[in-house]
């Protein structure tokens, strides 16, 4: 009878006790990304109002962009936390577990488990080296005014199966007016509560709930997304686009 009760008891118990774990991940989540939110502050002041370099792709130096490494497959950055050291923000984020939700957990592929010591990313409208007919790019602080600060994104979380550069990218050919031809290119991340952490260009970091079940199972490559309401949303808080 007492092994019967506790075992009520338990099954009662263990919910609510995955939900205050959960709750604890996304605040450590959240205040990891606010961390990174100063970081980007702290640069563009010691740098002229400069927005840190943001150019994607593999095996771009430093310099170049903000933090070095590829982690789109396996191999020596997936594990390298010197590339976080040395990253143009490394001497503002002194702690490289930071770095990585402290929700997630490294993905396996046929079975082999894949490390990854990274999960955060810089929106790839802030700083590239490229622009965007229709889209705004931003290359100092000052010409964050449409979104304005608190509403433009700065660093996020992206999905730790599908990182790759240190550069969130998202469709450059994005019409507002045509859901038609929407896409979703880099995968935000999905462990809170069915949203992903993100840090604004005011200093500010929250949490974002997904709305279309298609952003929860999107595949590794582009991923067309008609009509996807987060994409949209995504797109409204990562630049500003011409009317």
């Amino acid at each position: 009878m007492v092994i019967a009760i506790l075992a009520i008891l338990a099954a009662l118990l263990l919910p609510a006790l995955s939900a205050a774990k959960a709750r604890a991940l996304t605040i450590a989540c959240t205040s990891n990304l606010k961390q990174f939110g100063v970081a980007f502050h702290l640069y563009a002041g010691d740098h002229e109002d400069l927005v840190l370099p943001n150019k994607d792709g593999p095996y771009v130096p430093l310099g170049e962009t903000w933090v070095q490494g590829w982690e789109g497959f396996p191999g020596p950055d997936c594990t390298n936390t010197l590339y976080l050291q040395q990253s143009l923000i490394g001497s503002y984020v002194s702690d490289v577990a930071i770095w990585r939700c402290p929700a997630t957990r490294d993905p396996k592929v046929v079975g082999v488990t894949q490390p990854r010591v990274r999960t955060v990313s810089l929106n790839g409208f802030l700083g590239p080296p490229w622009s965007a007919p229709g889209a705004t790019t931003y290359r100092r602080l000052a010409e964050i005014t449409r979104p304005g600060p608190a509403e433009t994104l700065t660093f996020l979380d992206e999905r730790i199966d599908t990182i790759n550069d240190g550069s969130f990218s998202e469709q450059r050919d994005f019409e507002p007016a045509n859901p038609g031809g929407w896409m979703l290119r880099d995968k935000p991340s999905i462990l809170h509560q069915r949203g992903g952490d993100f840090a604004y260009a005011d200093g500010h970091a929250g949490v974002h709930h997904w709305r279309d079940g298609r952003t929860l199972t999107a595949p590794r490559n582009d991923a067309p997304m008609p009509g996807n309401l987060d994409v949209l949303w995504l797109q409204q808080h990562s630049t500003g686009h011409e009317q």
